[in-house]
């Protein structure tokens, strides 16, 4: 009979207890996306709806969520998928699977600082970042409020159809403090050496991990393919380190089970550069729980491929015990996954002159910008502007990104940056964005429609819906103070005007707005 690839694991884990949770579906996740939604609000939308929450232990943002079938009245022998929720498609709260959230958890990102992801689409731990950088967010709960000094993320990734997917994802969460470049990953380690307060190495793996929402998974797990992806990994940490400040903190993680792509990678970059690392330590961090941190099983699981891997290999370090993050999938029943975090104490590699490029989108004069931003103030009553925004012209599109963005020197011509703010539909004539309205509709004090559920559910089929004589023009909509998008208004009727995905993609069921019933 052929081994299993997880047989190999046997003298780290319970093997049987590893293959069945690997043969159970994922629970449901998400975390919440404060950028447009604060932990209350969402906590208060799950309750009207039945779900029960249960938080995610490393990260505050983070819930598991359990829906259980004859809640909904308008469909009592099914759920509608959890992704077709209106919050969902509005970008208020992100479908991530827990273990995928602790890299940024461990990373600690903090307002003001230049942050790398060097591997990031899809964007799950971009998004993440982008919030976490944003002091005083969540619009949804303060609505008009300045907004402090943000951090900036550089999101890296080298395909360009995960490229598009990312770009996607900054903009229906709200993510203007984002600017995505194309690159091989190992670029950084020569070009922008020591510009990053922190870097995030989510590196490229076998995946072994993932098994329980991909059965191919473990299709990858050749002991070719595992060498090839540690020597991958092996590069994109050591430019991970050179592109770091002294004093600055790196990441690494996968979502792989192999000890050759996860402990062994951090052992290799130890002995390569010496005294210059520093391995944190997360039970340091304040993570307590009744005396006891959340995750102690998962350095002590880590523990134990450590001493395998040195009496197998000898690594000359000299000790072989340290805090790193070993998940397996049913220690918190979630998919499998490493992480360890790092210092920079000394330096590694001696910067280089950085040439600056021109970047592709400039901001707009300040003349035109204070005109576009008196357009909308007499439309709507507010500019959708607050402090420390920049807005930035790209062809047809006028885009909201940060100053400090903005501002940021590079060496290379970005990707994308900025979430739509409004776009030029010719004669002089500009028109708002539905991406802004999302992100801060909530600010808006005129040509506002506040919708009934029944309207609501009319527009999310795709239909036009009467409205007041007195609205003529582009209008915010919103529905219980939660800004949905924009309709035209034109003689009583509101034109729909959401974006094709969000009705395609809603759920427009009678009654799915309401609360529902309690279980019983």
């Amino acid at each position: 009979m052929a081994s299993h690839p997880f047989d190999r694991y046997a003298a780290f884990t319970d093997l049987a207890a590893l293959k069945e949770a690997s043969s159970q579906p994922l629970r449901k996740c998400v975390r919440v996306n404060t950028l447009k939604c604060s932990v209350e609000a969402f906590k208060n939308w799950a309750e009207e709806r039945g779900w029960k929450l249960t938080p995610v232990p490393w990260t505050a943002e983070g819930f598991f969520v359990e829906r259980f079938v004859g809640q909904e009245r308008s469909c009592p022998t099914k759920l509608a998928a959890l992704g077709r929720d209106l919050r969902h498609l509005l970008g208020h709260f992100y479908m991530q699977e827990a273990a995928s959230m602790l890299p940024v958890s461990l990373l600690d990102p903090q307002p003001g600082e230049v942050v790398l992801d060097l591997c990031a689409a899809p964007g799950s731990k971009t998004t993440q970042m982008a919030a976490a950088l944003t002091p005083g967010s969540s619009p949804a709960s303060k609505q008009g409020e300045a907004v402090q000094e943000s951090g900036i993320v550089l999101a890296n990734d080298m395909q360009e159809k995960r490229l598009r997917v990312l770009n996607d994802a900054l903009q229906r969460t709200g993510a203007a403090n984002v600017i995505i470049v194309e690159k091989v990953g190992q670029w950084f380690s020569r070009h922008m050496t020591e510009r990053f307060d922190r870097v995030l190495c989510d590196a490229p793996c076998t995946a072994q991990g993932t098994l329980r929402k991909d059965p191919t998974a473990l299709n990858y797990s050749s002991d070719d393919g595992i060498r090839k992806a540690a020597g991958l990994q092996f590069q994109l940490l050591e430019a991970a380190i050179h592109a770091t400040k002294v004093g600055g903190r790196i990441v690494y993680s996968t979502c792989t089970l192999t000890p050759e792509e996860n402990e062994a990678i951090i052992f290799s970059v130890l002995q390569r550069f010496g005294d210059c690392l520093e391995v944190l330590d997360p039970r340091k961090d304040g993570r307590m729980e009744n005396g006891k941190w959340k995750m102690e099983n998962a350095i002590e699981d880590s523990l134990k491929v450590q001493k395998y891997l040195q009496n197998e290999n000898n690594y000359q370090l000299s000790i072989i015990n340290f805090p790193f993050l070993r998940i397996w999938p049913q220690t918190y029943d979630t998919e499998g996954f490493f992480c360890a975090a790092l210092r920079k104490v000394k330096r590694t590699k001696e910067p280089e002159r950085m040439e600056i490029i021109k970047r592709t989108a400039q901001p707009l004069l300040r003349s035109r910008k204070a005109e576009l931003a008196r357009l909308f103030a007499d439309l709507y009553g507010t500019d959708f502007l607050t402090e420390g925004d920049e807005l930035i012209e790209r062809g047809q599109q006028v885009l909201l990104t940060t100053h400090d963005a903005s501002a940021l020197p590079l060496p290379l011509a970005e990707y994308a940056t900025g979430v739509p703010y409004a776009k030029n539909v010719g004669n002089g004539r500009y028109r708002i964005t539905n991406e802004i309205v999302s992100l801060r509709g909530g600010m808006a004090e005129k040509q506002v429609m506040e919708l009934s559920e029944g309207e609501l559910s009319a527009l999310l089929a795709g239909k036009d819906i009467p409205c007041s004589m007195a609205l003529k023009g582009d209008t915010v909509l919103r529905f219980r103070g939660i800004a949905i998008g924009l309709g035209l208004a034109k003689e009583g009727l509101l034109l729909n005007r959401l974006p094709r995905w969000v009705v395609k993609n809603a759920s427009v069921q009678p009654g799915i707005f309401a609360p529902e019933r309690p279980r019983t």
